[in-house]
């Protein structure tokens, strides 16, 4: 009787620790979640940042020495074919701009699907989570 007592007791401490790791995100983490960050394309000149709250900032293709983003919001839903949508809206000069993307996150890459306006689907992009580089070079001395 004292094992079996002393069986469920280690259980139901099993049991609730998996559950607060699963409620934590420690376990994988959900897409809500997954996808706050700063992600960069391939060329690390465009990509989306995602925080808390639903603010994201957006970062258009850079044309020269234009150094532009936008600010917005951005909402996450999981819809009824299991995929998980963002949707961003910002505002660029005066005009506002929604746009909707399925989405997934895969270790640190995000890949954004756009839905187009008739309900299909652009060419997924794939974008790389980005840590700005830290130069580990010594200082030098003005001359």
């Amino acid at each position: 009787m004292k094992n079996a007592k002393r069986v469920m007791s280690v259980l139901l401490v099993a049991v609730v620790l998996l559950s607060t790791f699963a409620a934590c995100g420690l376990l994988g983490g959900s897409p809500e979640k997954k996808i706050i960050g700063v992600w960069r394309d391939s060329t690390g000149l465009s990509g989306y940042e995602f925080k808390e709250g639903g603010i994201c900032v957006i970062t258009p293709m850079k044309a020269g020495f234009i150094d532009t983003s936008y600010n917005g919001t951005y909402t996450v839903a999981k819809a009824e074919d299991d995929n998980y949508y963002v949707t961003i809206t910002y505002t660029m000069l005066y005009a506002s701009v929604t746009e909707r993307f399925m989405f997934s996150v895969q270790d640190s890459s995000l890949t954004l699907t756009k839905v187009k306006d008739d309900g299909t689907f652009a060419s997924p992009i794939v974008y790389m989570a980005y840590t700005p580089e830290v130069s580990t070079a010594a200082p030098t001395a003005a001359q």
